[in-house]
């Protein structure tokens, strides 16, 4: 599927993308702040775009997995993501996340993509809430958050691990009724 914003277009992977994909999950700058690390086995990253791939045509999907473009100029600048944490005939529960190529930082794609994001959780996919996190010190990821009318839920202790230490993480969330 598609989906398109103001100024992106946001769709399914396909097998010839795995480029692209390596470009997100291999910069230790897009990486800093995420739940995950970069991968640096090209084992595991093709083994993680292939669980992407097989997801798209999945009956009872896990994510919702998309490659960001620039509708302008069809530039790739990202990655962004509903991870389903439990559905079922009264809605669910997921959870939005994006990773975007530096130079498009800064430039507002971030808070268009986090909307697109709910738009699909609450109206295509069926949820009902939609959450989203962020590493304590990421504090441009957090204002987004807010931005997009989420409200804090809390602070999560000691969840992230990164270059050795552990770091807390903020979760914020919003309900369909609520957009």
């Amino acid at each position: 599927m598609i989906f398109n914003g103001d100024r992106i277009v946001l769709r399914e992977w396909k097998k010839d993308d795995y480029e692209l994909f390596q470009s997100i999950f291999t910069n230790e700058q897009i990486m800093r702040y995420a739940y995950l690390d970069c991968f640096e086995s090209e084992e595991e990253l093709q083994l993680y775009f292939k669980e992407v791939l097989e997801n798209t045509v999945s009956k009872f999907r896990k994510a919702y997995e998309y490659a960001v473009f620039l509708k302008s100029n069809d530039s790739f600048i990202g990655f962004a993501d509903i991870e389903i944490y439990k559905k079922n005939e009264f809605g669910g529960h997921g959870e939005i996340g994006y990773f975007l190529l530096p130079q498009y930082w800064g430039k507002g794609y971030a808070t268009e993509i986090a909307k697109l994001l709910i738009e699909i959780g609450f109206l295509h996919v069926g949820l009902h809430r939609l959450c989203a996190s962020c590493h304590i010190e990421n504090k441009k990821s957090e204002h987004i958050m807010k931005k997009i009318g989420m409200k804090k839920e809390g602070q999560i202790r000691q969840v992230r691990f990164k270059n050795g230490t552990w770091h807390d993480e903020l979760r914020y969330s919003i309900l369909k009724e609520e957009i």
